[in-house]
């Protein structure tokens, strides 16, 4: 039972992006959740009263399969749809989110949040509407609780899809200034865990940096994007970052025309694992302008 109860307590404060830091805070120590979540410490009903109201639910929640199997239906459909917003499949994206927004499992105000953010990329990209895909997007943001100190890694999220829509609209100093908020944000998380929204986040910042022919900034950020990829051994986004170093590299220095070209075809070689065709054929004819500039 003590096993199930740390075991739980750990899923729902990871689902949540709740450092034991923030769970703990006013209730008992750090160290004591830790060593609950560890097995080595047993909490009392009044400790164990306290930590369901900080994490939402009901005190049943411990102890009921029924509860585990909704969290985790719950976290089964958001990789879903993260999976889906990476091939760019908006429309099963938004199937998705209609079919699944009045499920009472959905009801808690951070997944309202989270589909009302992928509803805003979603019309940005399907209806070519930024003014309401912005509007979406401070609906999402408008969520966040009025106690909340920092922000959260979804706020930072919500924010970086604005970026991007002012990015493709060619509000580049506003989204410029998105990313130096947002890296200034990313400072303040808890043990800087999420690397993947590190990585992100120094992705499009790259980009909008090139976007503004600011080669040298966008090659900084790309960098160390890359450095984060490599000391985190992550693949993610390592390919893009690959991609656009070489860009910004050759645009910067066109002297160093076959260091771009191999950090492009460093690129195809990772873009080809779990191959995109419409972003491969970018980067062809990007190699195909290199080469013959």
């Amino acid at each position: 039972m003590d096993y199930l109860i740390g075991d739980r307590i750990k899923d729902l404060r990871d689902h949540l992006h709740m450092s034991q830091q923030e769970l703990s805070d006013g209730i008992c120590t750090q160290g004591l959740i830790s060593r609950i979540e560890k097995h080595t410490a047993t909490p009392t009903a009044p400790l164990l009263h306290q930590l369901a109201l900080r994490l939402g639910v009901d005190l049943n929640y411990f102890f009921d399969d029924i509860s585990r199997n909704g969290i985790d239906y719950v976290k089964e459909t958001i990789n879903h749809i993260d999976q889906l917003v990476r091939h760019h499949e908006y429309e099963d994206v938004m199937k998705t989110i209609q079919l699944e927004k009045t499920n009472p499992l959905f009801k808690k105000p951070h997944l309202q949040q989270y589909f009302i953010w992928r509803e805003g990329i979603c019309v940005f990209h399907m209806e070519k509407d930024s003014k309401k895909s912005l509007l979406l997007l401070d609906e999402a943001l408008a969520l966040r609780p009025d106690n909340q100190k920092k922000m959260s890694e979804m706020d930072i999220d919500i924010l970086s899809s604005k970026a991007i829509v002012y990015s493709e609209i060619g509000r580049l100093d506003l989204a410029a200034d998105i990313y130096t908020t947002l890296l200034n944000e990313i400072e303040r998380l808890p043990l800087r865990r999420e690397y993947r929204l590190i990585i992100r986040i120094l992705f499009n910042a790259s980009r909008n940096a090139y976007d503004r022919k600011n080669y040298r900034e966008s090659l900084f950020y790309a960098n160390k994007g890359i450095k984060t990829c490599v000391n985190e051994d992550q693949l993610y986004l390592l390919g893009h970052l690959f991609y656009q170093k070489g860009c910004s590299l050759f645009r910067l220095h066109p002297a160093k025309k076959q260091e771009s070209l191999q950090l492009l075809y460093d690129a195809l070689w990772i873009y080809q694992l779990h191959p995109v065709p419409k972003v491969i054929q970018e980067l062809v004819e990007e190699i195909e302008i290199i080469k013959n500039s």
